[in-house]
């Protein structure tokens, strides 16, 4: 079997021809032609449809409107503690993202929309077709593996919409005349969807991949993904039940009893491409550079780089997330603030001026800033983000510098989080004090009661998960996005507004059931 990079190659290729439908183009077709129909014919035809529903994570087969621009600025545009860059206000429709005046038009949403229905319907087919496959054709294991991976990935993509707009359309089976036009589901329906999926994949996947599978959906992954929808839904007013909490520490306790993963001590060395697929990693999107077998690059780290140090500057971070991330003071054992602070952003600080050992990118804050801007002091009220970013951003084009899409380090927070809710405070404070101690030399919390530990776990989330899609949807599920955006000066927000995005316009064009 090939690896998933050396699928992917093939993926766009297989999302036209998987979709097409023959009959419109041809009377009378050639007995030796592949249709959708007669394409599912051994393992390798099962995994080249599987590579296919992998190909639209996170809206990559749609590289600039999807993965470069879109999901960025979704994303990272609407947290309280994100900034547009320089390079950002010649982009009208990402300052309307920014200043949550876009409407249900926005080009975005309508990539974001199509691209996360592409890889399900492609999930939809591999989970049909291979289901439909005889045992001359595929092993009974194989056929398992191959499901279970498209059932995970099929409540993937339903709970990245489901956690992007407000009302989605569940779709479970092969597109059909008859079923092109589909109603939105209630949000109580979706929700059982996607846990049904992650239940049955879990139940089926495998503890870990061969090395020629790495970036494939595991069991862990799907238990986390199981974890984290549960918990979602107990912060989703139209959808939570009592049972949801328990119900999340029972799935995020099943990633830990594994027992295959642990905290990576280097804290930056989980985002700058040096040390992929690692202890930490549960999923992580893969990305390689291009070579004779494929090409599957990135150049996120140019949207996120700051000028001056030959990024875009597409992006920046609030002041008040560096005053937020120096609040316990410089108290870590090697007399720093925690140590997250620097592996998640670099700004005017002594640290970044030392150029024995901490100097960004080849030189020191102040003498970047300098050649860039004009003086050292020009950008002393600024701040950016180092996550995401390789060593050395400077002439660094297109790269493969994966991009972790769940750590163990969120596993166990959100574990924390899921016993303090349901009563066992206690339990929950030793894996706080793990985090704290390997990824920021800090000492253990003084928090104690429910209401001090739950403070605790918003503190660390902020130090442990910046820039890796949860601020936004994690204020949104404690209920405290009017509060933050308030205080982040965002005045154009409204939780009744925008906590969801419209259904696109485009859907709403081509849908009859939909008004």
């Amino acid at each position: 079997m090939k690896t998933l990079n050396t699928f992917l190659c093939t993926a766009l290729f297989l999302a036209v021809f998987i979709a097409c439908d023959d009959d419109k183009f041809l009377e009378q077709k050639s007995p030796d032609q592949l249709t959708s129909s007669s394409f599912w014919r051994s393992v390798e035809d099962a995994e080249s449809g599987l590579v296919a529903a992998y190909s639209e994570l996170e809206s990559r087969s749609n590289f600039w409107d999807g993965w470069q621009e879109g999901r960025p600025v979704v994303e990272y545009f609407r947290s309280d503690y994100s900034l547009p860059g320089p390079d950002a206000s010649n982009y009208a429709h990402w300052m309307e993202i920014f200043n949550f005046n876009y409407t249900n038009g926005h080009t975005f949403l309508n990539v974001l929309w199509t691209t996360n229905y592409k890889g399900l319907n492609f999930a939809n087919q591999v989970i049909t077709k291979v289901g439909e496959m005889t045992d001359d054709q595929i092993s009974s294991a194989d056929r398992q593996r191959v499901i279970a991976e498209a059932t995970f990935l099929r409540g993937y993509y339903h709970f990245k919409l489901l956690s992007l707009f407000e009302q989605i359309i569940v779709r479970t089976e092969l597109l059909s005349a008859e079923t092109l036009d589909q109603a939105l589901a209630t949000r109580a329906e979706a929700w059982a969807v996607i846990l049904q999926d992650f239940e049955a994949a879990a139940a089926a996947l495998p503890n870990t991949q061969p090395n020629d599978g790495i970036g494939r959906a595991t069991k862990g992954a799907a238990y986390a993904y199981l974890g984290k929808a549960y918990l979602h839904k107990a912060g989703d007013p139209s959808a939570s039940e009592e049972s949801d909490m328990g119900n999340a520490a029972n799935a995020l306790k099943q990633v830990i009893d594994l027992g295959i993963y642990e905290l990576y001590p280097d804290f930056v060395g989980n985002f700058n491409g040096e040390n992929e697929n690692n202890i930490e990693s549960v999923f992580e999107l893969q990305f390689k550079s291009g070579d004779a077998t494929s090409w599957n690059a990135t150049r996120l780290h140019a949207f996120i780089g700051d000028w001056c140090i030959g990024g875009w500057g597409g992006l920046e971070a609030t002041m008040g997330l560096v005053n937020v991330m120096k609040t316990e003071g410089m108290v870590a054992s090697n007399g720093l603030y925690d140590n997250r602070l620097y592996g998640s952003l670099y700004f005017k600080d002594p640290y970044y001026n030392d150029t024995e050992t901490n100097a960004m990118q080849g030189g020191t804050w102040d003498a970047q800033v300098a050649d860039t801007y004009g003086s050292a002091d020009a950008k002393d009220d600024s701040a950016y983000y180092r996550k995401w970013l390789p060593n050395y951003v400077w002439n660094n084009r297109y790269i493969g510098l994966n991009v972790t899409l769940m750590r163990y380090a969120d596993v166990l927070l959100m574990y924390a989080e899921a016993l303090n809710e349901t009563g066992s405070t206690g339990q929950a404070i030793p894996i706080i004090n793990e985090i704290r101690a390997t990824h920021g030399l800090m000492p253990p919390t003084t928090a104690s009661s429910q209401a001090e530990v739950r403070d605790q776990i918003i503190h660390e989330r902020t130090m442990e998960l910046s820039l890796e899609s949860v601020r936004f949807f994690d204020l949104r599920r404690w209920g405290m996005l009017d509060q933050a955006m308030q205080e982040a000066g965002r005045s154009g927000f409204s939780a009744a507004e925008h906590s969801y995005f419209p259904v696109p316009l485009s859907e709403i064009q081509a849908n009859t059931l939909i008004d």
